[in-house]
């Protein structure tokens, strides 16, 4: 109450120079802070290291070397890769990185598995291991690898001239310095690369966190000094220019070493802090100074400190509060850098109240101004031709005398704006954030046109034995449905290299998966070893990753997309056991199966589903031996299926051919085995090896000639040939065994969805989310705050339409001028609330006073007095704060310009609606004060006539 106000009156006063010393020696204390200030931009630690999904996407670090979280990627460009020059510069560059003391794990084009056909079947190398010599060499290695899906267009350009080293780094490991340490081994080793270009999160992180530290330090100094020219606009005197300044500037200072006291890092968000807390925390000295001045006229000594801490000390305290409410209501958010900037802003704003009040009335105290300047007299302000003068004069006859045309002209404003809210877009992508001109923009477009994109969503898996046939079944499937989607673009995963490593063995057109785990457990002793498969599965294998490359999208676009493909995961069988083909059931689900796997690959459903699924069917029912035809060419295709061993006998393919024509011709009347001893003179034992060789690779001729029976049969349902890449759904026509849907059976399968790019989302989705809540919070808030002071329902909340019009106004503009709502923009609406009530505060603080003191000249009082000094503080706020749009980043120039803009527009509210507004209500003083306005008019009309009437006598 007023003696408390009273007694914080005198003891301001009477230890001006302790708090004025205490005040220099925080300052200096909390400036000795800065050489710690860390800036730092990781959106995976924008939550809870607890929080399900993050905490799921970081352990995935420890179990798959190949993931990229603390990672970097180099692309080199180069006029040819494929020269002995080049691959040796890519060469030394790779060996160099995996030296390295931080890095993990390094994928390159050279450590990538191949496949190297031999004279006794393939090997599995690294290309490193066949590194070419001659350019001769270097070109057909190329032409090798064109045909390599997990290495061209994923690792290697369509082009051929540019290629990617992935590096991953150990999760204990600073990625700063080891992004470092990296960029001083290969810079001097570029050779002959044309370009190198290094990328990853820890790049992206540094480059926003080199942003926000150019915009604290270049920005908030030029936001003072926009802010100093407009005090002196308003004050024309040193002290009301340097004041409010000071007082802002100690509080950014506060802020900022308080913040590294607490450990907390700047962020690109955060970075703005110090320039709101001048451009906002100078309203409180510039409310002071502003009735400080009004008080000089009148008083002398300490008393004019004592009035005027009378005056402002409760309108300035419930500004900050209310204010402070705005900010603290951020903190109700999950995310870091929304909790952190609702506190950190919350904490300016509270000691801006006290350098504002206790720090300034000291120094006032202490280094009292000689005079106050004379356009602060009310005498001068109703017959200045000073510009806010001006216009304090035609806003006070704008509100008493053309009430209908301020009526009209909000309902035309609401109208309008309101034109502007459906058309609101959520707009999350780098370009939009960041700028298309932006380093990071740009970088992550090369990286799009080059190479596809540089980011990745993952589908994980986790079941008994990842080396199950059903299990690569199922990863080659959701690979095939996720490339539909901008998320799941280009994937890879182990299947690919064992369906590669079968169709070495089994030839060409086998590029699939054997139903057999006795098969794939052949296949994989091919791929031990190999860093690339290593670093896809987990230490006892019961896990794996299927990499997608996701292109940049919308956030709308990227939840339909997640959401579908969780929606295809879940229907796929996440419990299965493997039946013999001819148990009931068995066939049908195998046509089934096979059917779906079409339409996914085709991404179109058949419009005679039922049909083709007989066609399917109708060909599995058929014994493999109706699809042989005993005739040359099969004789020929049998023989050469036994080459290696036909050879390790002295015999040639051709010889051997003719023996199985000849024995088809003779309708098999006599057993190979002795038809073989007759032309070869073998012994026994040596006939009935080839013989069961020749009747195995007579068996594959009938498979194959069965599985180009339902391609050719699809194919004319289809309209179109079909790719190689359809050759795992017809190879599974000769399974033996279906692994059918059983709740009781032994493999079991789960998936989850992780990413950079969904996590991201996901933070995003969170934070309309929290900030809807925050504005909530912050309407409540203050409302019942607003309605403490006043006392009157009605009269809270007619005092709370301007801020309601001015949140209001946010959203309008931004549909209107196309800004598009993110994690800047959307803190616009709980800061307003917050800022905007500081005006109707000190303006019925005022009024309530005035009209104890001269009820007739209430509102003009009011208007001309706080009026003024809500004019010089929105003007300096948002001039100051329009600063931001200078800063490198998009989306915090939106923020900037969308702040600033509501912040001019709420004192407009304010200075026109509220006097309405509160007509209304209290209409007899509002009468009573027109009619003593009107009288004056009148009255000096006739004295003028009288003067003239004087004159002529």
């Amino acid at each position: 109450g007023p003696l408390i106000v009273k007694k914080l009156e005198d003891f301001i006063v009477r230890y001006a120079w302790p708090i004025f010393i205490a005040t220099i020696v925080i300052t200096i204390f909390f400036g000795i802070q800065f050489r710690n200030i860390r800036f730092e931009d990781d959106f995976t630690k924008y939550v809870p290291e607890s929080d399900p999904q993050v905490s799921f996407y970081n352990s995935l670090e420890d179990k798959f070397s190949s993931f990229q979280k603390k990672s970097m990627i180099i692309a080199l460009e180069f006029d040819d890769l494929f020269t002995p020059e080049s691959l040796n510069t890519l060469e030394q560059i790779v060996n160099a990185v995996e030296k390295v003391s931080e890095v993990r794990t390094v994928s390159a084009l050279t450590n990538m598995p191949k496949i190297i056909p031999t004279n006794e079947g393939f090997n599995v190398k690294e290309v490193v291991e066949i590194l070419p010599q001659t350019i001769e060499e270097a070109q057909e290695l190329k032409s090798d690898l064109q045909d390599d899906e997990l290495i061209w267009g994923k690792m290697v350009t369509e082009d051929g001239k540019a290629t990617i080293v992935s590096i991953s780094f150990f999760s204990t490991v600073d990625e700063y310095k080891a992004i470092d340490a990296v960029q001083k081994v290969v810079d001097p080793l570029k050779g002959n690369a044309q370009k190198v270009t290094y990328f990853g999160l820890p790049v992206i992180t540094r480059e926003m966190g080199n942003d926000a530290r150019q915009t604290m330090l270049w920005l908030t100094p030029l936001a003072g000094l926009v802010i100093l020219l407009i005090l002196y606009w308003g004050f024309r005197t040193f002290q009301g220019v340097i004041l409010p300044i000071l007082v802002a500037l100690f509080s950014s200072v506060w802020v900022l070493g308080f913040s590294v006291i607490l450990n907390r890092p700047m962020t690109m968000i955060s970075a703005v802090i110090p320039i709101m807390m001048v451009a906002l925390v100078s309203a409180y000295g510039i409310h002071f100074m502003n009735r400080y001045y009004d008080f000089r006229h009148q008083l002398d000594g300490n008393e004019v400190v004592k009035s005027t801490l009378n005056w402002v000390l409760v309108p300035i305290l419930l500004s900050a509060i209310t204010t402070l409410g705005g900010f603290f209501s951020l903190m109700t958010a999950q995310l870091k850098p929304v909790t952190d900037f609702g506190l950190f802003t919350g904490l300016g704003v509270l000691f801006g109240f006290l350098l504002a009040t206790f720090s300034l009335a000291a120094f006032l105290t202490i280094f009292r101004p000689k005079k106050a300047p004379t356009h602060f007299n009310h005498v001068e302000v109703r017959n200045s031709n000073l510009l806010i003068n001006k216009i304090l004069n035609f806003i006070y006859k704008t509100v008493t005398h053309r009430k209908k045309a301020v009526l009209i002209g909000t309902i035309i404003v609401i109208v309008i704006l309101g034109i502007g809210i459906p058309r609101i877009s959520v707009e999350t992508t780098v370009r939009a954030n960041m700028g298309s001109n932006h380093p990071i923009t740009i970088l992550l477009e090369y990286f799009q046109n080059r190479f596809g994109g540089s980011d990745y969503n993952y589908v994980y898996l986790e079941t008994e034995d990842i080396k199950n046939p059903f299990i690569l079944k199922e990863m080659v499937r959701i690979s095939k449905y996720g490339e539909q989607f901008y998320a799941f673009k280009d994937s890879s995963s182990i299947a690919d290299f064992i369906m590669d490593l079968n169709e070495a063995i089994e030839g060409p057109g086998y590029k699939a998966i054997p139903d057999s785990s006795d098969k794939i457990g052949n296949l994989w002793l091919y791929a031990q070893g190999n860093s690339y498969i290593e670093g896809r599965i987990n230490k006892d294998e019961s896990a794996s990753i299927i990499e997608c490359r996701a292109e940049e999208s919308t956030s709308q676009i990227l939840n339909e997309e997640v959401q579908r493909m969780n929606q295809y995961l879940e229907s796929r069988p996440h419990t299965v056991r493997a039946v013999p083909i001819d148990t009931p059931g068995a066939q049908e689900y195998l046509a089934e199966t096979i059917v779906t796997d079409l339409e996914i690959f085709l991404n179109q459903p058949f419009p005679n589903r039922k049909e083709v699924k007989n066609t399917v069917k109708s060909i599995i029912e058929k014994p493999d031996s109706e699809f042989i035809i005993l005739d040359r060419e099969t004789a020929e295709k049998a023989a050469k299926g036994a080459s290696l061993e036909i050879k390790d006998l002295g015999l040639t393919v051709n010889d051997v051919a003719q023996t199985l024509q000849n024995w088809f011709t003779e309708n098999q009347s006599v057993s190979l085995d002795q038809v073989l001893i007759r032309d070869f003179e073998f012994d026994e034992g040596t006939a009935e090896y080839l013989a069961d060789v020749l009747s195995y690779s007579i068996e594959q001729v009938g498979k194959r000639q069965k599985m180009n029976f339902l391609k050719s049969e699809i194919e004319i349902i289809v309209g179109n040939p079909l790719g190689d890449e359809f050759q795992f759904i017809f190879y599974q026509v000769l399974d033996s065994q279906v692994y059918m849907p059983d709740e009781e059976g032994d493999v079991t399968v789960s998936y989850r969805l992780t990413g950079s790019p969904i996590i991201s989302d996901m933070i995003n989705s969170r934070l309309f989310t929290d900030q809807q809540r925050s504005m909530i919070v912050a309407f409540a808030a203050i409302f019942l705050l607003l309605w403490a002071q006043l006392k009157n329902l009605k009269r809270s909340v007619f005092a709370y339409i301007p801020l309601a019009l001015t949140v209001y106004t946010s959203f309008g503009i931004m549909g209107l001028f196309r800004i598009p709502l993110n994690v800047a923009t959307l803190m616009v609406a709980s800061i307003a609330i917050g800022a905007g009530i500081d005006y109707t505060i000190h303006f019925i603080y005022r009024w309530n006073r005035e009209l104890e003191i001269d009820p007739k000249n209430a509102l003009f009082n009011t208007i001309t007095s706080t009026g003024r000094g809500m004019i010089i503080n929105s003007v300096a706020v948002s001039f100051g704060t329009y600063v931001i749009v200078l800063g490198p980043i998009s989306m915090v120039r939106s923020f900037g310009a969308l702040l600033a803009t509501i912040l001019l527009l709420a004192v407009i509210y304010a200075l026109f609606l509220l006097p309405l507004l509160l007509s209304i209500c209290d209409r007899k003083l509002f009468l009573c004060e027109e009619n003593n306005r009107d009288s004056s008019i009148k009255k000096g009309k006739y004295q003028s006539k009288k003067n003239k009437g004087d004159k002529r006598k």
